[in-house]
Parts: C-alpha cells; structure tokens; sequence
C-alpha cells in the first residue's frame, strides 16, 4: 500500500502531530470562579477576565481522548488518499489516445477511467503518462493531479500520432495504450506494448475524406469548384445525396454536382467570397468524428482599386482590363495607385509610382518582410521572372535592382519611367503580370487550397493563382479528413485482451474503508455524548 497523496514520512509525522495536539487539547478544563459584583453592568468586565479553559490539572477521560484521536487519523490517513499498489514490475508509461479514434460515445470517458484506476495502482516513482498534446504526469506527482489534467483533454478531429510517438520511445519500457485497436496494431516496438483500454470497432463506418477547392472549370473568376470525397467500409455506402451543405452557418443547396466515381463527387460554379463551407454527412454510424469536413473558400471577389494621380496609362489599362479589379474612389478602395504625393495621405497598400534613380527599380516593402525573407525568395511569383533586365537598363541607361524592406504597411515603389509607351515593360507581357500580382499581393488576396487534411498544413497554390497574404489563423482545418482512420475503426478483427494492473483489490479500497471506519466512529462519539456516557 502506498500513500499517493503525502507518502508514508509525511502521513506519520502528521500523525504524531495529530496526537500531540489532541492530548494538549484534552488538558484543557473548566476552572470555576465565584466572583461578586455591586452591579449586573460588570459581569461582562468578569467574564473577559476570567477564562473559562486553562491548562493544567490531571489527564482524564482516556477512552474520549483515544476515539477522538482514533477518528482524527482515520481522517489525516484517509486525506494521505492510500492506494492498493502492485509489486511487481518495473517503470511505466501510459499513452491516452485524444486523437479521433476515442470520439465515438462515450470511450473517451471510459478511457479516463481506466487509465485513472492504472496510474493509481502504480507507484508514483514508476510512472508517466502522456497524451497527444504532450506530458499530463511527471514521476513522483500525485495521482490526484491527473484527474484535474484530463478533464482539459478532448478527442480532437486528428488522426492518431500514437505510432509516432511510440517510435521516438523505444527503449523497452512498457507502454500501456487507451485507444483504439486501429491506431495501435502497426506501431513499432508491439513486444513492449499493453492494452489499458481499446474502443470498439464501428463496423460500416461511412465518412468525408477530402474536401477542397479550385479554380472553377467553367472559368468564371469568382467562382470555385469544391470537390469532396466519401469513403465506407463493408457493405456501407455514401453518395452525395447524404450531404448537408452550409456556408459561414446557413444552409446551403449546391446547383450543379457532377459525379467522377469511387466516392468522388464536384460541386460547380460556388461563390468564392470567403465564406466556410461546411459538409455534414448524415450517417449515425458511431464514429461522428469524419461525418463532418470544413474548408473556408478563397476570397475571388473583385479587388477594389483606387486609380490617384500620377498612374500611368499603361497601369490603367492593364487593371481595367482584369476583371480581378474593381476601380472604385479612394474612400471605397482596398489598394490605391498613383504617385506619392497623392498616396501620401492614405493608409491603405499601394502602388506608388516613383522618379527613376531615385532607389532601387523595385521596392517591396511590409511588414517583417526583409526580415523573414518570404518574399525574397517568391519575388518571381510576381512577374519579375519575365522581365528583361538588360533590355530596361539599356533603354533607361540605369541599372535595374529589386530592394525588399520592413515597414508598418505593404507598398510597392516602382520607377513611373518603366510605364512610358516607348519603354520595353510597357509593350511586353510582363507589365500586365506585374501589375495583377503585385496588387493582389497588396491587397492579401487568398490563394487555393486544393485539399485540406487534419494534422497537416494547408499546401499554397498562391504561385499559380496570386500570391497569397500571411495565412489567416483560422484557416487551420478542424476536420478528420483522413481515409485511414475512417475505414481502419471499421476493422472488426481480433483485437488484443484489455488488462488492468490493479490486480483483484480495487485500488481505492483502503481510502474507502478508512472513511466509512471513521465515519462510524463518528456515529459512535455522537451517540455516547448524547447519551451521557462521554464527556
């Protein structure tokens, strides 16, 4: 037996303490004084000076000090919260799978449990436990700590990191794992590995397995094309008519949806504003966590720009031209262009076209730009691949260079002299280029997201479609997405025995004899001073 809350040296000497203070207490008795007073108004000047307890005097009412003293240890031991322990064994560790594989019913709570009633059976020196989001009990902490720390775990929409944690971890100690059988038969280092609890098997599990977007086929800019995939194990089956459609919460019926086979299925022509579209499959198959998939669609909705003084015509044909850009007054604009006197007094991202020589051809400028150096290594995603700089420094007779700085707002400086009629930018295919992913690198355009999977980063076609803004931090996907996991908890086969190390005595036994002894006593303290037989 072990004490899991204060451990044997501090349970007895707070035992000797417990004695002490009681046998000090019981030297306490009542001293009578007959005290005479003129006036009633003085009886309480009396009282204050005469105490009613002192110290002193003969120790008696041995049986009373003994149950009282009984009753305090049985308390004090009790709060040492004593634990049935196994002997046997060496170090372990205990892995609780918070991963999606515990998110059917109620297996997660029945996967605290058991690892609850394990760790407590376990010599606090002998023990870690562990879950996906890292360490929840050092060696030598208390057990009672660990309760508080799993109420915080929940089973996320992930798949499960189980094997490659255990792989970082072979060096032979016992691993006891609670999860499920599916995330657990293809570890590594199997020989070392226990079962403290594995969830059932959702025999026909249906689940959403890819959702993405790309550029819509039919080419309309605004719009996208979202494709989604259903998978089913057994003899299941899922077709798009099971799907419920949202977007940014409200329900959402899809026009045209074309059916490319093996589960796969494309909605065509959905506004690309923004918005979260959210899949909900209808399936009650006891495995909710791949029933529901979210991915946010790309912002496609005109640019608006604002065209000040000073922008040369080439520029404005060039964004007139675009049907990426609105024009629209300055007040209204998300971009503005012109020279620098007249951005100057605005706030916004811009273009400013500057006198040659005055710095460098091009300067980008951002925040934390020169210092992360993100857009130095992208800076041919914005059409400086096709320019021809021999060609420009020999018309212009300077050379041409490419500058990147940090500053509190996103600006691109470039020489106006490049937007001339006669020079060799304005009349290639560079310029329209550069002028349509410069300003949508200004104005944080979104690029595609072409499929979105739980525990991996969302992939950036930003090269392909406008260079894309810093990521929006809610654009990391809280959905399973993950064809493994939704067909390999359908698996119904054999799966290892589930054992406890408490042995035959439940592990709290002694902490519940304890208080239902002292709570007897107590019984018995009341009924003998109320019966006149105790002091």
């Amino acid at each position: 037996m072990t004490f899991t809350q204060f451990g044997w040296p501090a349970a007895l000497a707070g035992a000797v303490a417990l004695a002490g203070l009681l046998y000090w207490l019981q030297r306490l008795r009542a001293r009578r004084r007959v005290v005479a007073l003129p006036t009633a108004m003085l009886w309480m000047q009396a009282a204050r000076a005469a105490p009613v307890r002192v110290l002193g005097g003969r120790f008696r009412y041995w049986l009373a000090y003994l149950l009282t003293l009984a009753i305090a240890l049985l308390l004090w031991f009790a709060a040492a919260h004593p634990q049935v322990a196994a002997t046997e064994g060496g170090f372990r560790r205990f892995y609780l799978d918070s991963s999606a594989v515990l998110s059917g019913g109620d297996d997660l709570a029945r996967a605290k449990r058991a690892l609850l009633a394990d760790v407590r059976a376990t010599p606090a020196a002998r023990r870690e436990v562990f879950s996906a989001e890292g360490r929840l009990l050092a060696p030598g902490e208390s057990a009672s700590l660990l309760s508080g720390r799993l109420d915080r775990v929940t089973a996320a929409a992930r798949p499960s990191t189980f094997a490659d944690w255990q792989a970082r971890h072979r060096d032979g100690i016992e691993t006891r794992y609670y999860g499920a059988w599916a995330a657990a038969r293809d570890v590594p280092g199997r020989t070392a590995l226990s079962y403290g609890y594995l969830a059932d098997p959702v025999p026909g599990n249906r689940g959403i397995v890819a959702l993405g977007v790309s550029p819509a086929a039919s080419g309309a800019w605004r719009d996208a094309d979202v494709l989604v995939t259903l998978a089913a194990a057994g003899a299941a089956r899922a077709t798009a008519a099971d799907l419920r459609w949202t977007l940014d919460g409200a329900a959402f019926a899809p026009g045209e949806v074309t059916a490319l086979g093996g589960g796969r299925y494309v909605l065509r022509d959905v506004a690309a504003t923004g918005a979260v579209l959210r899949a909900t499959l209808d399936s009650g198959d006891g495995f909710p966590a791949d029933d529901v998939a979210a991915v946010r669609l790309p912002d496609r909705r005109p640019l608006r720009v604002a065209l000040l003084a000073g922008t040369p015509g080439a520029v404005r044909a060039a964004v007139q031209a675009n049907d990426s850009f609105a024009v629209v007054p300055v007040t209204r604009a998300q971009v503005v262009v012109g020279n620098a006197q007249a951005v100057g007094g605005s706030e916004r991202p811009a273009l400013i076209l500057t006198p040659a020589g005055a710095d460098a051809t091009f300067v980008f400028a951002g925040p934390g730009e020169a210092e992360n150096g993100d857009l130095a290594d992208r800076l041919d995603e914005l059409g400086l691949a096709q320019v021809d700089a021999g060609a420009l420094a020999t018309a212009l007779d300077r050379p041409i260079g490419v500058d990147v700085r940090d500053a509190p707002r996103r600006s691109i400086a470039v020489w106006g002299a490049l937007f001339d009629p006669a020079a060799p930018f304005a009349r290639g295919a560079a310029m329209p280029a550069f002028v349509a992913q410069g300003l949508h690198w200004l104005g944080r355009s979104d690029g595609w997201r072409p499929y979105a999977k739980a525990g991996a980063p969302l992939p950036d076609q930003s090269a392909l479609y406008g260079l894309a803004g810093a990521p929006r931090t809610d654009d990391t996907p809280t959905s399973l997405i993950d064809r493994a996991t939704t067909r390999a908890v359908a698996d119904a086969g054999a799966q290892p025995a589930v054992t406890g190390v408490a042995g035959r005595l439940p592990p709290d036994l002694p902490f519940l004899l304890l208080l239902v002894a002292a709570g007897l006593l107590l019984g018995a303290e009341w009924w003998l001073f109320h019966g006149g037989r105790m002091p």
